[in-house]
């Protein structure tokens, strides 16, 4: 018995699942196995040779686990496998390029794109254990599409021709990251609502909410930008991160809403963004 548990246990580490999910689908396979282990038994065979023939007959935990994560939650482990590595990539070419072209590294940069790349990376293999915490692994993925589309600004001193490669490369990549969210963001809405009538209305609400976290991103992103432009670092010139912060959490109640009233999520999601729009402008009066 414990041999079969031991490989559906193996064939779980490949899966992004809640724990409700896994204790369902762990149950299910364990029925298969050991039905099939009776059979042999029936047929003569030893308890212990007959599960072992029963998990040679059931496959290869790898490939099976695979399969299972594709269809429960299809191209998400291999969205998040191309955004980490690309996301790698573009630091060593961008690092390359201001190297050498420019002698001008910046260890510090390259640092931070290395380690979100590192961290999507390592969620793609372990989805197993960290994909069931859907808002985490989104926070991580989002921050590290608002950090690979900073790097825009980065950019603008290459040569033209690289300036339209790398600019091409980072909208793709970025692109990459929000359609992972929306994804993510809906296979846990189904987890509350499996509603096939609000599928679609589910969809776009959270289209929407990461427009919405989109807008507001961008444009504390480019209060920073300009605030270190024009009065140099200061700790006030970072306040606007703060909005990005409260996207984020404000999104981990939204994932929850949307899958519960979808239609009000994007009301609610407006009434968010209406409130960060007006409050850099109170903030700016106080502090500046």
């Amino acid at each position: 018995m414990k041999k079969l548990e031991k490989h559906v246990n193996q064939i779980l580490n490949q899966m992004q699942s809640t724990d409700d999910e896994r204790d369902e689908i762990k149950e299910e396979l364990l029925t298969h196995l050991k039905a099939s282990k009776q059979d042999y038994i029936n047929n003569g065979e030893t308890e212990k040779r007959a599960e072992r023939l029963a998990i040679n007959d059931f496959g290869a935990p790898g490939l099976i686990g695979d399969g299972l994560q594709e269809t429960l939650y299809p191209f998400q482990r291999g969205l998040l496998y191309g955004i980490g590595v690309a996301t790698l990539l573009l630091g060593v070419f961008i690092h390359l390029i201001m190297t050498f072209s420019f002698g001008d590294p910046e260890p510090v940069w390259l640092f931070i794109q290395l380690v979100f790349g590192s961290l999507v990376t390592l969620v793609a293999m372990n989805i197993s254990w960290v994909g069931k915490y859907f808002w985490s692994v989104n926070t991580v993925v989002f921050l590290s599409a608002l950090w690979n589309g900073f790097n825009l600004v980065i950019i603008t001193q290459f040569y033209s021709l690289q300036v339209i490669l790398f600019m091409t490369y980072i909208f793709t990549l970025v692109l990459l990251c929000l359609i992972f969210i929306v994804r993510n963001s809906y296979f846990a809405s189904l987890k509350t609502n499996n509603d096939p009538k609000a599928k679609t209305v589910t969809k776009i609400s959270h289209i929407m909410n990461i427009i919405f976290g989109v807008i507001i991103s961008t444009a504390a992103l480019f209060m920073v930008w300009g605030m270190l432009v024009f009065t140099g670092f200061t700790w006030r010139g970072l306040l606007p991160i703060g909005f990005i912060v409260a996207w984020l959490g404000f999104y981990k109640f939204q994932m929850y809403l949307i899958g519960k009233r979808p239609v009000l999520a994007i009301f609610t999601g407006l009434l968010f963004m209406a409130a960060a729009t007006v409050s850099p402008f109170t903030i700016l009066s106080t502090f500046m």
